[in-house]
């Protein structure tokens, strides 16, 4: 069973249909062969000498770069060019020649990037969250998300989780009228982040301590927000946690210090891409340490002793994407780990009518909506409302506001009233810095 039929079961099954098959759609995930190999593979590394370890990340850095060069338009055509023989590689140090990856060429060059030979398992389309303003569309292959949930679960040791534990999460996906929504893909039962606030926080409180999870899991911010409305109200949970997991947002250290010690638990996270590039484990608060068996970290190095990230990924064949430039920063510390600074402004959020925090990740769904606009980002002067100011490309059409609109008001379900412009171009900051989102509220 693939990702997008796993998608599916999680979004349009009934919910009561869901219980009764959970263990059925859950063995989907966790006994999937990608996975189980994968899973047991990280297992196994922790007896390995990191001579062992560098030896097998070279050979898959090895057999992307043969597969590329061998099914690959672009690369095919670059490798020449260039005079790169990847059959010839004999250390990481030997794809230096090879020139970056930008977002700019995957969207130039899109269909020569895509393999020509057929990836056993096939592949879905997906899109980048535009952290950026950009969306980027990307092809993946089907295993590469069984593959990459090995690691996700794999790090989650460091907690003690297991298998048979279950999850509260927070995260934005198509509720409708619900608050939340169950999943047993994951063995979760997911939160909407958009209507979470003062007036449905006895809701989510009871249903939680109905549920009993094991750990919290998702967006920081929204885990955050639901903490403080807690504090606020001198309310808690009737159960003990054994950790929480956050995912897809940086993190702001004071506030998690404060999430930890309210449910008196350690908090995990990780830093990871949609384009499947790179992960990286945290081993302590925002101290990181790039996973060698999901690929190859190369970096571009800054006057500050920073450097920019740049990935290699080995779990995607379907677009492989080499010395690919992520815009994010890092600045290495010790043992081969890094202080991961990113680019992306930890307040970035928009504020509903009730003091609902709508943050970046929760706004993703956006991506697969806005497929014929350039850039977008969010004006917002009083809470309830704000401003999509969006670019468009040359495909747009005018008759896409209407459904845009819909699409938004859905999901918002009143939250936030949005009003939809179509500029020529975005507003930038006095430096000329593109900003995603513009904050100038009156109502503070």
């Amino acid at each position: 069973m693939d990702k997008h039929n796993l998608k599916r079961i999680r979004d349009n099954m009934p919910e009561s249909l869901k219980y009764i098959t959970s263990s059925f759609v859950r063995n989907k995930l966790i006994k999937n062969k990608e996975f189980c190999k994968y899973y047991n593979l990280l297992e196994r590394r922790e007896a390995l000498s990191p001579e062992s370890i560098k030896e097998y990340q070279l050979s898959q850095l090895k057999s992307i770069l043969i597969h590329s060069f061998q099914n690959v338009p672009y690369y095919s055509e670059l490798f020449k060019r260039i005079h790169f023989n990847p059959e010839k590689l004999n250390s990481f140090d030997d794809i230096k020649v090879i020139p970056f990856l930008t977002k700019g060429i995957i969207h130039e060059n899109f269909d020569k990037l895509i393999s020509v030979k057929k990836i056993k398992g096939g592949s879905y389309s997906t899109t980048t969250s535009g952290t950026t303003g950009e969306p980027l569309k990307l092809l993946l292959d089907y295993d590469s998300f069984f593959k990459e949930n090995a690691f996700l679960y794999f790090f989650r040791k460091d907690l003690g989780y297991q298998f048979k534990d279950i999850l509260v999460t927070f995260r934005g996906i198509e509720f409708g009228e619900e608050l939340w929504r169950y999943n047993p893909i994951n063995s979760e039962t997911i939160f909407s982040p958009f209507k979470l606030s003062k007036h449905t926080l006895e809701l989510y409180r009871k249903k939680i301590n109905e549920i009993k999870p094991s750990y919290l899991n998702g967006y920081f911010s929204s885990i955050y927000y639901f903490t403080k409305l807690l504090s606020d109200s001198n309310q808690s949970l009737n159960f003990k946690l054994k950790g929480i997991f956050f995912s897809s947002e940086n993190i702001n250290e004071v506030e998690r210090l404060f999430v930890e010690d309210f449910f008196k638990v350690r908090s995990s996270t990780f830093y990871g891409h949609t384009e499947r590039c790179v992960i990286a484990q945290e081993f302590k608060h925002n101290e990181y340490l790039f996973d060698p068996y999901y690929g190859f970290t190369d970096q571009i190095d800054f006057k500050d002793n920073s450097f920019e990230i740049v990935g290699t990924g080995f779990l995607n064949k379907t677009m492989p994407l080499v010395r690919y430039k992520t815009n994010d920063v890092c600045q290495a510390i010790n043992d081969g780990k890094v202080l991961i600074r990113g680019r992306r402004d930890i307040n970035d959020f928009l504020y509903g009518i009730n003091d609902e925090i709508i943050s970046n990740s929760s706004l993703h769904f956006l991506s697969d909506i806005l497929v014929n606009v350039t850039q977008y980002q969010f004006i917002q002067e009083k809470k309830g409302t704000a401003v999509l100011l969006m670019v468009p490309n040359k495909d747009f059409l005018t008759s896409e506001v209407t459904h845009i609109k819909k699409e938004i008001d859905k999901k918002m379900n009143g939250i936030i009233d949005f009003e939809i412009k179509v500029e020529e171009k975005a507003i930038l900051s006095s430096r000329g810095k593109f900003q995603m989102f513009i904050t100038n509220r009156s109502d503070k």
